[in-house]
């Protein structure tokens, strides 16, 4: 099973973020928020395989929040999602 916390300041998002995840079967989301200081308090104390993160928060970045992780523990992976309009 491969566990995964979400980061996304939009509710529906983070919503279908985890229907889709999770009717992969092998799948499991085992936290969300949409504050990046909740997630970099949470995510260190889940221990998600991998930390699914938006860009652009209201109180910082996902980017923040995947540096600030790794340095607690460098075995949880990250990966940003967004939608910016230009590359």
């Amino acid at each position: 099973m491969i566990r995964v916390y979400l980061l996304d300041d939009h509710e529906v998002v983070r919503r279908g973020l985890t229907d889709l995840l999770e009717s992969q079967g092998d799948i499991e989301v085992v936290g969300e928020s949409g504050l990046a200081h909740e997630a970099t308090a949470r995510i260190p104390a889940l221990r998600p395989d991998v930390m699914i993160l938006d860009a652009r928060l209201p109180d910082g970045s996902g980017i923040d929040v995947c540096r600030d992780v790794r340095a607690v523990d460098p075995t949880i992976k990250g990966l940003i999602l967004t939608s910016y309009e230009d590359d």
